[in-house]
């Protein structure tokens, strides 16, 4: 049989409190590790939070920026201001009346569309974390929403133009004024109202189920 020495033992036990020391480092470096985890997956809860609920403000104060400009029902002090501002150009005095009328009605809904410059701006500040985040569709729908703007001043330009194309007449008339006819719905109202819907079905439950786990 053989026989070990104080030499032995020494080796030993050396190799053991390699393995120890080394099972240490290893579980510190587990730690370390889901500890990191841990806090950036926290950090990235936090951020989806925030940019949802920035993204959704957003989206809400644009809807209600769009039914203020086209409000079927344009305030006196607001035709006076636009008519102010009309009789500061050269051209005014040889407008004939009819067309005064409607120059200064799309000069109140530019005065509108003005106001609210700050609503598109934040819409706009929100699409490039709004792909990130939260993925390409959320983006297209803020990106369309937006475009309402845009598509209310191309028909205010048109407005200003006499026509007899009753079809086109109309469109014009559902972009520029949320009123609906009483055969058809207003086409534009439904297009802003399904793209916050669309907005909110992505990204109420990302708040309601990031702030439970909080």
């Amino acid at each position: 049989m053989a026989s070990y020495g104080p030499s032995d033992l020494g080796a030993v036990l050396q190799g053991v409190g390699a393995l120890a020391q080394a099972a240490a480092i290893g579980f510190a470096a587990w730690m370390a590790s889901n500890t990191y985890q841990s806090w950036r997956r926290q950090k990235l809860s936090e951020r989806r939070i925030e940019q949802a609920e920035r993204i959704l403000t957003a989206a809400y104060k644009a809807r209600r920026a769009l039914g203020y400009v086209r409000s079927p029902l344009m305030e006196a002090h607001e035709l006076s201001a636009a008519e102010a501002q009309l009789e500061k150009r050269d051209f005014w005095a040889t407008v004939e009346v009819e067309r005064k009328r409607r120059l200064v009605s799309a000069q109140g809904y530019y005065n509108r569309l003005n106001a609210v410059i700050d609503e598109r701006r934040a819409v706009e500040e929100c699409l490039p974390m709004a792909r990130a985040l939260f993925g390409e569709q959320v983006e297209k729908a803020l990106e369309l929403l937006n475009r309402q703007f845009h598509m209310v001043q191309i028909s205010v330009d048109a407005n200003t133009e006499t026509g007899n194309d009753r079809e086109f007449s109309r469109s014009i008339r559902e972009d520029i004024s949320s009123s609906s006819g009483t055969d058809r719905p207003n086409k534009m109202n439904e297009l802003i109202e399904e793209q916050v819907k669309l907005i909110e079905d992505a990204l109420v439950p990302v708040l309601r189920l990031e702030a439970t786990q909080r």
